[in-house]
């Protein structure tokens, strides 16, 4: 009898811990079963304001070979500093480069494949203040944490596609030398128009 509530209780135990695991991956978007949703073009048009916004995915947009596009003789133009290496920084869910200050210390343009709305959520969860920056056109969150300015997103295809600008830590380049690489990043991300 000890052993079939044993039994019993393992079953509950794993039920739940499945569930639990389940319900937060639909609540953060990893089971998101709309990734495949298309838009109208009355939609798209919706989604275009004043500033010319655009909606650009596929082969002849920003985000391919993000270390080629956005060379590092660029980046260190920008911020002021020479890059000494880089590497590609793609997965499954993202392409994007990390530029090298020194050996440890670098910036980083990634290009996400998702809805940045989701990772505003995360953002939040993580009790990060969210502000935007109105010199960049794209819609746009910067997320602060205790020690300062982490990263800049724009949404470059809403629900489809953003751009996260950072930095491997506050050292690596200051809060304005950031937004300025964020600025630098729109204006190749609009080249592609």
């Amino acid at each position: 009898m000890k052993e079939l509530l044993a039994n019993k209780l393992m079953l509950a135990i794993i039920g739940s811990v499945v569930v639990v695991g389940v319900g937060a991956g639909v609540y953060f978007g990893v089971l998101d079963k709309n990734k495949t949703e298309t838009r109208t073009g009355k939609e798209q048009t919706e989604n275009k304001s004043s500033n010319n916004d655009f909606i650009r995915t596929g082969q002849n947009s920003f985000g391919l070979e993000v270390c080629n596009e956005m060379t590092k003789e660029k980046v260190g133009e920008v911020i002021g500093k020479t890059i000494v290496n880089i590497k590609d920084y793609s997965n499954g869910g993202s392409t994007g480069c990390e530029y090298f200050i020194t050996d440890t210390s670098f910036v980083i343009i990634d290009v996400g494949y998702g809805d940045m709305a989701k990772q505003k959520q995360g953002l939040e969860f993580l009790d990060r203040t969210l502000k935007t920056d109105n010199r960049i056109k794209l819609e746009n969150m910067l997320a602060y944490s205790e020690k300062g300015l982490i990263d800049v997103y724009m949404n470059v295809a809403p629900g489809q596609k953003y751009v996260r600008v950072g930095r491997s830590s506050t050292t690596a380049v200051n809060e304005e030398t950031l937004i300025k690489l964020a600025i630098a990043t729109e204006a190749k991300i609009r080249s592609y128009k």
